[in-house]
């Protein structure tokens, strides 16, 4: 593309003269600024795109199109060496472990690679390195970043400009894994999962890199998961410090987690301090027993009741003096003072009152403790920590 043309935008020499007393006009200034610097912008994109920045020309930008007829008579685009070819002197160039050859002898090549047959006339096998942050946004056209430009492995984050490359750059399904460089995957990684993630179950023996133990234990200076350090530092150190300001990590030894009660501000009264003992509002708060003992106050306010039968049965016969005289009777086994003439004359009544213990609920054996556990799993705890 052709560079844009400078267009002068005002005459300032003219409004000077029809306005001798009045300063030039801001906007109109801009304005010239502007065309200039537009003009500049794409003089110095196109020349980009023919000069390196050593000042030679540019790598790859001549080619067979390049050529003017005249010249590229007798001299065949390069293509890979290979066995069993015919290649013609002065004509077919080829490329070999990254040399730049033209034919010197017209032969049928052999298994292997002859260099008598060969000038060399360029030798890539010493590319420059690219230098750090040198890759720009400017230097890529839109869609080169094809998976067969890339080898596996070259794309390191330290090569990158900030920005530098946009989805424009890069080709459909050209971003595969084996294309990044060894720190790419880890810097994606700790984007995607922040530090202090977590406590989460892990069933293996070694946490996996980037990952530390939900131990409960201490993140000192010289720890190497300064993120996770800070984050808890920032976090005024909800699960304790070692009292020199280091933080310490959650403790999920022999734990299970529980969801903070009033996350994002509102509680739900699910955990509490009056019904579990754990203050759910508290970050790192811990709590609750493997196993418990009824008191007396577990128990249900209950007054037992208990029904019986009562009764006595008199054999002895006795008198009763009536009126001075003694009349013989007998007393019957329900309370009945019966005449010996068989009338009933007379009727005793009794109350009875039974008094005693009832016997112990647990049937008077030593009291013992129940457990609290559900169904378990026991399983390493922990941490994403970068």
């Amino acid at each position: 593309m052709s560079s844009t043309p400078y267009n002068r935008q005002n005459s300032f020499a003219l409004f000077s003269a029809e306005n001798p007393t009045k300063q030039q006009s801001g906007a109109s200034l801009d304005a010239e600024f502007n065309a200039v610097k537009i003009s500049l912008d794409d003089t110095q994109q196109n020349l980009a795109k023919i000069q390196d920045d050593d000042g030679a020309l540019k790598r790859g930008s001549v080619g067979q199109a390049q050529f003017d007829s005249s010249v590229s008579l007798g001299f065949a685009a390069p293509s890979q060496w290979a066995s069993g070819g015919l290649y013609t002197a002065n004509v077919n160039t080829v490329f070999h472990d990254s040399i730049f050859f033209i034919a010197n002898t017209t032969h049928t090549s052999g298994v292997s690679f002859d260099a008598s047959n060969w000038d060399e006339i360029a030798d890539f096998t010493a590319a420059a390195a690219i230098p750090d942050d040198s890759i720009t946004s400017a230097k890529l056209a839109d869609g080169a970043v094809a998976a067969n430009k890339l080898a596996d492995g070259v794309v390191a984050n330290s090569k990158l400009a900030t920005g530098a490359v946009s989805t424009s750059k890069i080709a459909d399904a050209a971003a595969s894994a084996v294309k990044l460089g060894a720190d790419v995957p880890g810097f994606l990684r700790d984007i995607i999962l922040p530090a202090g993630l977590g406590p989460l179950p892990y069933s293996g023996t070694t946490p996996p890199t980037g990952w530390d133990w939900a131990d409960g234990g201490v993140l000192l200076v010289s720890t190497a998961f300064t993120a996770l350090r800070q984050l808890y530092i920032d976090a005024s150190f909800p699960y304790g410090q070692d009292g020199s300001g280091n933080p310490k990590k959650p403790d999920a030894k022999g734990s299970l987690i529980v969801g903070k009660d009033n996350m994002n501000g509102s509680a739900a009264g699910r955990v509490t301090s009056a019904g579990s003992g754990i203050d759910g509002a508290t970050l790192g708060a811990r709590g609750g027993t493997e196993s418990s003992t009824l008191a007396r106050a577990n128990l249900p306010n209950v007054a037992p009741t208990f029904t019986g039968t009562q009764g006595a049965a008199l054999s002895n016969s006795s008198q009763v003096n009536i009126g001075g005289g003694a009349i013989g009777g007998m007393q019957s086994g329900a309370g009945t003072f019966v005449m010996l003439n068989g009338v009933t004359q007379a009727q005793i009544s009794s109350t009875y009152t039974p008094s005693g213990t009832v016997q112990s609920l647990n049937g008077g054996v030593p009291q013992t403790s129940f457990t609290n556990m559900p169904p378990s799993l026991v399983c390493n705890m922990i941490i994403k920590a970068h």
